[in-house]
């Protein structure tokens, strides 16, 4: 009868130790509907929107000021982010922008998506203007 529950107690220690070293697996995700997203930060309120976004300058408005451009569209899992600009490693990016006073040049970015559960990748861009309204 001891031996039995000695048995019985190994088990349930080995049972427990098997717990603590439970991994979740890696959830794949779905990169397929991805895109970028952008907005310029003005006193206006400002929406993502995808591919190409856009805000018009009057005075009293920053210049510079900000546009935001962010992944959107992925389902939950776990991506890597890898920006053509010093963007860091996360899902969104800030960029200054300046409105456009002499024909100027919109900021455009771009990152590749990988799904780090399947090897799966997307690049998707979006285009940012701030448009000088008072002229």
């Amino acid at each position: 009868m001891e031996m039995r529950n000695i048995y019985v107690g190994m088990a349930a220690v080995v049972c427990a130790a098997g717990s603590l070293l439970y991994v979740p697996e890696v959830s794949a995700g779905d990169v397929s509907n991805a895109s970028l997203a952008c907005y310029v930060d003005t006193r206006a309120y400002d929406q993502l929107t995808s591919d190409y976004c856009a805000s018009g300058w009057r005075p009293g408005d920053p210049n510079p000021t900000t546009a935001h451009f962010e992944v959107i569209g992925l389902t939950p899992g776990s991506y890597s982010f890898t920006w053509n600009s010093s963007c860091g490693t996360g899902a969104w990016c800030n960029k200054s922008i300046t409105k456009d006073t002499s024909k100027g040049v919109p900021v455009t970015l771009s990152v590749l998506i990988r799904d780090n559960a399947t090897g799966r990748t997307k690049t998707v861009s979006a285009t940012a203007e701030y448009i000088d309204m008072w002229r």
